[in-house]
This record gives structure tokens, sequence and C-alpha cells, in this order.
């Protein structure tokens, strides 16, 4: 209890960046850690897993995150892709029949019958599948963030020298938020949720990033933003689509409003509503259009989740720690 310690003034932050920061680095290490876990185990275990995978070299970011490193596939979309899928949704009889397909606006509204009462030529694509989830998909989404425990939500910071990304309290955004991982994914609502959006989009689940659960209470909102940047050159490449789940009805607010189209769209339960961030000429570049927000809920509770679907495949990056965070 009377101890006291001493920082000699000589003390100083190691230089050395391939070193173990846990004693427990030797027997995760023995146990496969290594290669379950690379960018992890690399990031804070280097010294154990430097025999395994070279972790002394893969410590520097740009060698462990390169796409030689990671084999990173070609893009699912190229340009003219993006009309097509959005194009093949607004003629499907059965996405209309089954989910209650409606096209909001797209850049011909008259031609796919667009609802939207602004919407003009050129305008880009937002629909709605109003009837998307069942009631028991809905449960397992709610009961997964219960499980992953809501948190308030952050932004993201400042990235250091081995990759890791600092998480920033957000000052735009009050809500909490959960990831939906491990036995959350594993819940049969949760797997058929994503099946479903996999067998829509044609797109496959490797290039998700996990189901995020977003809890809004009374006041809370998400101010103007942006689901991806103007260009974006990470392993993952761009979130090219955003796949939005209302989990609950709202009684006043929590609309999700696109501030330069002036387009609301009224949460409720079950329905999923999809817009992309990249332009259909060049998909490697963002729309600028899609600023967009969650409004302030009046009355009532907004729950949600979504999948923000990348360019290029998304797990393998995540697991070599290449996209600002170790899971």
């Amino acid at each position: 209890r009377d101890q006291q310690f001493y920082i000699p003034k000589n003390a100083a932050r190691s230089t050395k960046l391939c070193q173990d920061r846990f004693s427990v680095c030797k027997d995760y290490s023995k146990n496969g850690g290594c290669q379950s876990s690379p960018g992890w185990m690399i990031v804070h275990c280097c010294e154990s897993c430097d025999e395994a995978l070279n972790a002394s070299e893969l410590i520097d970011p740009k060698k462990r995150c390169s796409k030689e490193n990671l084999n990173t596939p070609e893009p699912v979309w190229k340009a003219g892709d993006l009309n097509k899928l959005f194009e093949s949704w607004a003629t499907n009889e059965t996405l209309k029949d089954e989910f209650g397909l409606e096209v909001v606006s797209s850049p011909e509204p008259e031609k796919y019958q667009a609802t939207w009462e602004k919407a003009s030529e050129g305008a880009p694509w937002v629909v709605v599948f109003n009837n998307f989830l069942t009631d028991s998909e809905v449960a397992d989404l709610i009961r997964g963030g219960e499980i992953e425990g809501f948190e308030r939500s952050t932004d993201q910071g400042n990235i250091n020298e081995v990759g890791e990304m600092e998480k920033v309290v957000s000052k735009t955004r009050t809500s909490s938020n959960a990831w939906c991982m491990h036995s959350c994914e594993r819940l049969p609502g949760v797997r058929s949720a994503t099946k479903k959006i996999e067998e829509v989009t044609g797109i496959p689940y490797v290039n998700y990033e996990s189901f995020q659960l977003l809890n809004y209470e009374k006041n809370q909102f998400y101010r103007s933003h942006h689901d991806s940047s103007s260009t974006d050159t990470t392993p993952a490449g761009h979130r090219i689509l955003t796949f939005f789940l209302y989990l609950s009805d709202v009684e006043e607010g929590g609309e999700t409003y696109f501030n330069k189209l002036d387009l609301a769209v009224k949460p409720k339960k079950g329905k999923a509503l999809v817009w992309p961030s990249v332009r259909d000429d060049n998909p490697t570049y963002w729309d600028a259009r899609m600023f967009h927000e969650a409004k302030d809920v009046i009355k009532g509770k907004k729950m949600a989740a979504n999948h923000w679907i990348h360019m290029n495949d998304y797990h393998t990056p995540n697991d070599w720690g290449c996209t600002g965070s170790f899971t």
C-alpha cells in the first residue's frame, strides 16, 4: 500500500515496433493465433509470430496491406454495373411481389416509375424494399445487439504507424451502436437476413462489413455524412452500397434524410433502404450527392441495422488488420 513508483527521467516509449504487448502472446501463438487472427497477432504479438508470419516485416501496414500480400481479387463492379443492378431490380416483378420493391429515385424516373415527386432525369438511385425482413429476422438482429452490447457511437480518428485507428467519441452522432460478430452472426435470423441481401445484390458476403446495429433514443441523431470518401485506395475499396434495415417503427422523427436531394425516408419495421455511394460511370469515385443524415427521434425509439458493401473483399483485409481495427 505504501509503495511508491518512480518513472526515470530518461523513460520513453519503445522505438521497437515488433514486440509482444502481452504475456499471453506466446501461448496464443502456440495455439494457432498467428494463423487465425494474423492482423491482431502481428500488431499485438509481433515477436511471437515473427517466425510463422514474418511479422517483423508485416508490422509495416504498407507491406501487410499490399494487394500482393492480401491477394486482392478483381473488384465486383466496373463502369455500368451499378445501373445494371438497380435496373434489374426495378424490372423484377418477383421482388415487387415478395419484398415490396419501390423505386424512390432513379436516373430515369418515368421509365422506372419513381415515387419521389422531385425525382428528375439523372437523379441517383434510391430504392426501398417495404417488407424485406421477417419478424424473426428483426428479433434476432435486435437480440444480437443486446448480446454484443450497445455503446456510444464513435468516429474514426488518426491511424498510427502499425495501422491501428483511434476511436473518437462522435460529436455529430449521438446514437449507440454495436457490431454483430461471433455469437450474433450465428443467430438464424441474422444469417438469413445476410443471405437474403447476398441473393438480391449478387455480391458475396466477403465484401460486407459485419452488421452495424443501431439504437436511437429520443432526441438522438446522426448529422450529415457520407458513407464513403471521394477516393479510396484501401484494399477493401469503396463502400459501394449501403443496405439499411429498419428494425422498428418510429412514432415521430428518425427519417433517413438525403441532404442534397431533399429526400426523406420514414422508418418502418422490416423495411430496407438501399443506395449507392459511388458513381455508375466511375465506381472508384464517390457520388457526392449521397450525403445523408438520421433525423432526430422526436417520439419513440429507432432501431436499425446496416451492411456496408465494399468494392473488394473486405474480410481478408480485416483479418490482416488493414481496415483500421483489430477484431
